[in-house]
């Protein structure tokens, strides 16, 4: 399954990438973020380690996740592990520096668990959904952050 969502963000892509690669931001933007903290020493680099308590559909799920890309003038992205899928999802986040700001899109790919593909179409569209939410979210809390710091 893929999903992607993008969003125009009136902040330098520098402060988007900040923003993005601080485990603690998640539970501000992500819909499904219960908490996601940093398990390995220092700070968020390529190899990082991070818990993450979520819910979705109903369920509470821990994940955990590995930083596998990390691009500060590009691009964010970590495989994510569950009990629920044998494979690691990706996902990823592109920045590209437009005139009023960032461009980010945020992608997700997962193969889903043999149980839930009968509604692997439906599935699909709630998390789509949620994508668009969540970087509707992410635009906004980046924003009202940048307003913040000119006060």
């Amino acid at each position: 399954m893929y999903v992607e969502a993008a969003a125009l963000i009136r902040a330098d892509l520098d402060s988007v990438f900040r923003f993005i690669t601080a485990p603690e931001n998640e539970s501000r933007w992500q819909e499904g973020a219960v908490s996601t903290r940093l398990t390995t020493p220092g700070p968020v680099r390529l190899g990082s380690e991070m818990d993450h308590l979520g819910r979705w559909l109903g369920m509470r799920m821990r994940t955990h996740a590995v930083v596998t890309l990390f691009d500060p003038a590009s691009a964010f992205g970590y495989d994510i592990t569950t009990s629920m899928s044998e494979t690691p999802s990706k996902m990823r986040y592109s920045l590209r520096p437009v005139a009023d700001g960032t461009k980010l899109t945020l992608s997700n790919t997962a193969t889903l668990p043999r149980f839930v593909r009968p509604f692997a179409r439906l599935l699909q569209r709630s998390v789509q959904r949620m994508f668009d939410r969540d970087v509707a979210r992410l635009r906004a809390a980046i924003e009202a952050e940048q307003a913040d710091d000119l006060c």
